[in-house]
């Protein structure tokens, strides 16, 4: 770039040297030939299209140099996604970092603060598979994004920021299952509808109505561990929300997702009143996921939902008088038993033990 600022510089020095303007013995020329007037327009001409080239060469060359860059920034996050995806999260962390040699938060704000989105998004990955670090991966992965959230504004990019907000959401809740401070619980639902004053009906559904149900998540925790009705009716109205896109015809496994959220939601509000009624809509809902979770198609979700629905009818035997108190024991049993049909000792350990514990439950309250 210096050399062919001195060469252009030198020929326009040559123009102007021998430019008719410099020649004073031509003044006695006749006043029709106006030959030095008409060589300086020559030269300012010559000038200016000089200019305009050399302003095009920096300004396309500035262009291309950009392309190239985000072509570079682009393969690298497709080879980090590929290792991300594989498992090889160091790896992947290792070429996200080195994206940060390519660009500056000033010249690339966008892709400057995506990048922190994937490391932030990396972490989470890194959290899910080791539980043993997995408190300091959500930690790191918060740190991420909010650098991102630095570059990322709502004004200027309204989409990632919201996806930013959402993914802000998951990791506090996530982190509260390590640490138990409600105040995480709060910071969640907090990012999620600061992602909710984007996403809308109208604008990305699928991520409105997912974030509502995440939404949902977050004031039933909240709820449960205060003890507090106001935020599990917030809860309960979030996941009405998702339903209004999360349909059974269009989309199945995430109506019965919600469904099944609704049901749990219903036996915890019947804990701090309307017992009887809030029971009822939890068997209600329950049998609404069963709808979608079959035990051919999704055997565990089925099993999950059975032993659901068998809580549930263990509960309202205890409101029920003596006859119905059987009855619903009898229904509560054949829904653990369902549950065992996919619960088994030898490929669900765990679940296995907490459905007969159940059954053992239901049996010693007769």
């Amino acid at each position: 770039m210096y050399y062919c600022y001195i060469t252009i510089t030198f020929f326009i020095e040559d123009v102007f040297k021998n430019s008719p303007g410099k020649i004073t013995e031509c003044d006695h020329m006749n006043d029709e030939v106006p030959a030095p007037k008409s060589g300086r327009k020559h030269v300012y001409v010559t000038f200016a299209i000089i200019m305009v080239l050399v302003a095009g060469y920096f300004v396309f060359g500035d262009y291309i140099q950009k392309q190239k860059t985000l072509y570079e920034v682009d393969s690298l996050w497709e080879e980090a996604s590929s290792l991300r995806e594989e498992g090889n999260y160091d790896q992947a962390m290792d070429v996200y970092n080195s994206v940060f040699g390519l660009i500056s938060s000033q010249e690339f704000p966008r892709e400057y603060g995506m990048n922190h989105f994937y490391r932030g998004r990396t972490y989470e990955y890194m959290a899910s598979a080791n539980s043993a670090n997995a408190s300091s991966n959500l930690q790191n992965s918060i740190y991420a994004y909010d650098s991102s959230l630095k570059s990322i504004t709502a004004d200027k990019y309204p989409a990632e920021h919201a996806r930013l907000q959402y993914g802000l959401g998951d990791t506090h809740l996530k982190l509260y299952g390590f640490h138990g401070n409600t105040d995480l619980i709060l910071s969640s639902a907090i990012h999620y509808n600061k992602a909710l004053d984007y996403y809308s009906l109208a604008v990305d559904p699928m991520y409105f109505a997912a974030t509502n149900n995440k939404l949902g998540n977050a004031w039933r925790k909240k709820g449960n561990v205060e003890g507090n009705a106001t935020d599990l009716q917030k809860a309960h109205d979030a996941y009405e929300r998702s339903l209004k896109v999360f349909s059974k015809d269009i989309y199945p496994l995430e109506y019965a997702g919600v469904q099944n959220n609704l049901g749990n939601l219903y036996l915890e509000m019947s804990e701090l009143g309307d017992k009887e009624d809030n029971i009822h809509n939890a068997i209600d809902a329950f049998n609404k996921a069963l709808e979608v979770y079959t035990i051919e198609k999704r055997p565990v979700e089925y099993a999950t939902v059975q032993n659901n629905i068998g809580n549930a009818y263990f509960s309202m035997s205890a409101i029920s008088g003596r006859t119905n108190k059987e009855n619903n024991i009898k229904m509560a049993v054949d829904a653990y038993n369902e549950a065992l049909k996919v619960f088994t000792v030898r490929l669900y350990p765990q679940e296995h033990e907490g459905v007969i514990n159940n059954i053992a439950r239901a049996y010693k309250s007769l």
